[in-house]
């Protein structure tokens, strides 16, 4: 929300507006900050070998130390929607230059190549979407992976209780707010670890596996 009149913000200038303080942000906001990012790398098995990651909604790529500490020689690709987060990406970044590519733009938009990348990861990002808008997005990354590709996401999570509570919220602000149906903006409907699983078990994933579960955080994986 815009700390000024209270309303919800556009994802891009919510985003632009903080890239200099998220960093910070997270380390003091999420729940064993370092307990939930160093976790996301353990579903990569060290290696030497010139993995392909996708990563959705990178941000600053806070979790890039920790792929790249499991696969030096990895390419990764960070998508994201704030050219000033990517901007400081590529600055924190500048000795793995020739091994990241930075794609501006929203990845509910972009067009996956079928069965591309090794590895998926997208980390505090598919909390501001509805289930329908996630099993697309799941069915998308199940695609763009290699046969037993993994798929590895790290989000606030929540009871099922309030999830639901907090869809009910959000469907009360649709309606108060129709141009919210039109455009992205910064709403949090973070879902519980049981629909995550049922969402990945339509999109054809299998062998879920919880990795770490903190407060309102989880890192999870799944296999193409």
């Amino acid at each position: 929300m815009d700390p000024v009149n209270g309303r919800p913000e556009k994802m891009k200038e919510f985003f632009d507006i903080r890239a200099e303080s998220y960093d910070g942000h997270m380390a003091e906001y999420v729940d064993d900050y370092k307990g939930f990012y160093s976790s996301l790398s353990r579903a990569i098995n060290k290696t030497d070998k010139q993995l392909k990651i996708l990563d959705l909604g990178c941000g600053t790529g806070l979790e890039f130390e920790y792929i790249f500490a499991k696969a030096p020689n990895a390419l990764v690709t960070g998508i994201d929607l704030s050219q000033k987060m990517l901007d400081l990406l590529l600055e924190k970044y500048k000795h793995k230059k020739g091994q990241i590519e930075v794609i501006k733009g929203s990845y509910l938009d972009l067009d996956l190549q079928i069965e591309e990348y090794d590895f998926i990861v997208s980390v505090m990002s598919f909390h501001h979407f509805l289930p329908e808008i996630k099993l697309d997005l799941y069915e998308k990354i199940w695609t763009a992976l290699k046969p037993g590709g993994k798929y590895i996401e790290g989000d606030y999570v929540v009871s099922e209780d309030k999830e639901t509570e907090m869809l009910v919220d959000y469907k009360e602000k649709l309606q108060k707010n129709k141009v919210l149906k039109d455009k992205l903006f910064h709403l949090d409907i973070p879902l519980s670890i049981e629909t995550e699983k049922e969402l990945f078990r339509q999109a054809g994933f299998v062998d879920f596996k919880l990795i770490y579960k903190g407060e309102e955080s989880g890192v999870y994986s799944v296999v193409k």
